[in-house]
């Protein structure tokens, strides 16, 4: 196994494989494909109850607490599992205003450090 996917397994510890090797392939490689799969896999785990449709397919609309029930412990909890998978540090002032899919993905997106 290589040396990014298990620093990915440390990370996500007890994560579906699948979120596991998209973070990786996106730590490796980058790309938007992974990025959204990380991004998508991450929160998927936190969620109490399956949406009824797959998170690919939800509108960038869908509001993470509304629509999917995340609370607030389980944002900072996902805060900090996207700063250790996507290497940066995410500013609490915009932590507080992410209420959609595409609010969280724009602003992750704006901390990336590039891959070397």
């Amino acid at each position: 196994m290589d040396e990014p996917t298990e620093k990915m397994r440390k990370i996500l510890k007890g994560f579906p494989e699948e979120t596991i090797s998209a973070c990786s392939e996106f730590q490796a490689h980058g790309g938007d494909a992974a990025f959204d799969r990380a991004v998508l896999g991450v929160i998927m785990h936190h969620l109490s109850k399956a949406p009824k449709q797959p998170m690919a397919e939800l509108p960038g609309t869908t509001t993470l607490v509304t629509d999917l029930g995340l609370d607030s412990v389980t944002m900072v909890e996902m805060a900090f599992i996207f700063e250790d998978v996507f290497a940066t540090q995410l500013p609490q002032e915009e932590l507080v205003k992410i209420v959609t899919l595409d609010d969280l993905r724009a602003m992750l997106r704006r901390h990336l450090r590039p891959t070397a």
